[in-house]
């Protein structure tokens, strides 16, 4: 048994390694199978890493994020083989939200109901759900859950990558943006919220950009319908950012007007978002942001958590959240500063914002024209960075929590930053090295 514990997730990371080479799907991006094997192999170290990391960084196995949903997914599953009814109301959420479920399953978990409730959907249940479905080819090895939804993020990373390579005509732009930036890549490489974002973000991307440039298929429909579903079940404000975006980009295409179009979308939200609260006031979504930030000040205050940040409490209302957004957009951009390193897990996050910094600066001293359609893609990719990166800083005093909460965006912005930049414009010691040229060739 301990031999086939570890040979179980070797078969899992062959099989997807053969996958990646034969599947006719992961030929069609123009990026080589080497480098997209190499990509996945990253995602698994990474895994690996994760898995120490929590094992002994986090003491308590029922606080770590990684554990908790594939512990709680097991009450789940073994409900399958003694009471299958039980399990399929539990796995589609039909009638168990009654006392007898509550005393057979949910008080056995750790995370299906949460510390405390927002009034906002319970982004647990569907990791554990996931999870319980997983047992089911896993024979309880947490490894494999691990690759399999490494897998699920790897696609939509790939998906991603396919989005970005018909506006950048760029392998390695592509290729940095989406498989090679460490917090995107780490923190989408186990049993965590983010890969399956990961995997619902990139897919959407991906299809929608079909529906607007290709014909029109209604069979889309159903797909986009879905993933944006489960947008709104795991991140609501990864679907708050992304809606608008998306929506002003299809518009756009219509216009020249670009950057006016998406002002009216974010404008237009905060309209119909300030209408809805009057109509129905439990869904005031400048009440919600308010009592969430409170909400999280207090759980670092009472934890003593080591990455807090100092935070004024928002008020209820358009003004007060207007004078806050300077300061949460530069929160979210730039933080952790160098005199917050408090212990070695700060300094990744340190390194990259400095050297996303740096790409963006390097991408304006040695800039290039882009075409009409290019742009329209940079200011959708800014504009869902933006919003993303603002509602973060508003409600986020933890700086370990803005380098999670942010990844969805940061492949993004970095591809909006890179189509800018033109390498060939740099010294020719640079360009023409012999390494780079090699490994370009490569991808």
């Amino acid at each position: 048994m301990h031999v086939f514990h570890y040979l179980w997730p070797l078969f899992y990371i062959t099989l997807f390694l053969w996958l990646i080479a034969r599947s006719a799907y992961f030929k069609k991006s123009g990026l080589s199978v080497q480098s997209l094997q190499v990509a996945f192999l990253l995602k698994v170290c990474c895994g690996a890493v994760l898995f120490l990391l929590y094992t002994y960084y986090y003491p308590v196995r029922k606080d770590a994020d990684t554990f908790k949903y594939f512990d709680d997914s097991r009450f789940l599953y073994e409900a399958l083989w003694t009471k299958p009814v039980d399990f399929f109301k539990m796995l589609f959420g039909i009638d168990c939200e009654n006392e007898y479920f509550k005393t057979m399953y949910f008080e056995k978990m750790n995370n299906w109901y949460r510390s405390y409730e927002n009034g906002l959907l319970n982004d647990n249940r569907l990791v554990i759900r996931i999870n319980a479905v997983f047992r089911l080819v896993s024979f309880g090895n947490y490894h494999v859950h691990s690759l399999l939804l490494n897998f699920l993020a790897f696609i939509g990373s790939y998906s991603l990558a396919r989005l970005f390579l018909v506006f950048t005509e760029s392998k390695w732009k592509t290729y940095l943006a989406v498989f090679i930036i460490p917090s995107v890549v780490f923190w989408s490489s186990g049993i965590l919220k983010e890969a399956v974002l990961l995997f619902a973000l990139g897919l959407f991307g991906w299809n929608f950009h079909r529906l607007m440039f290709e014909k029109w298929q209604w069979r889309k429909l159903p797909l986009l319908v879905f993933l944006l579903a489960i947008l709104l079940v795991m991140k609501l404000y990864v679907f708050i950012a992304f809606v608008p975006a998306v929506m002003a980009w299809w518009v756009s295409k219509y216009t020249k007007r670009t950057i006016l179009v998406h002002a009216f979308m974010i404008v237009g939200g905060v309209l119909f978002g300030l209408a809805l609260a009057q109509i129905i006031p439990s869904l005031n979504f400048i009440e919600i942001m308010a009592n969430k930030q409170r909400d999280f000040i207090n759980l670092s205050k009472a934890f003593n958590v080591n990455s807090a940040i100092e935070m004024s409490y928002l008020e209820p209302n358009l003004w007060s959240f207007i004078k806050a957004t300077p300061k949460a957009l530069i929160n979210t951009f730039t933080r952790p500063w160098l005199t917050e390193i408090k212990s070695i897990l700060f300094v990744p996050p340190l390194l990259e914002n400095l050297f996303i910094i740096g790409i963006l600066i390097t991408s304006w001293f040695y800039g290039r024209k882009v075409s009409a359609t290019q742009w329209k893609f940079v200011i959708f990719c800014l504009t869902f960075s933006i919003i993303l990166f603002l509602i973060i800083g508003l409600t986020t005093p933890i700086i370990g929590a803005i380098v999670r909460y942010k990844i969805p965006a940061i492949p993004f912005l970095m591809i909006a930053a890179l189509m800018f930049f033109d390498g060939q414009k740099l010294p020719k010691s640079i360009f023409q090295n012999r390494l780079l040229v090699w490994i370009n060739s490569r991808l």
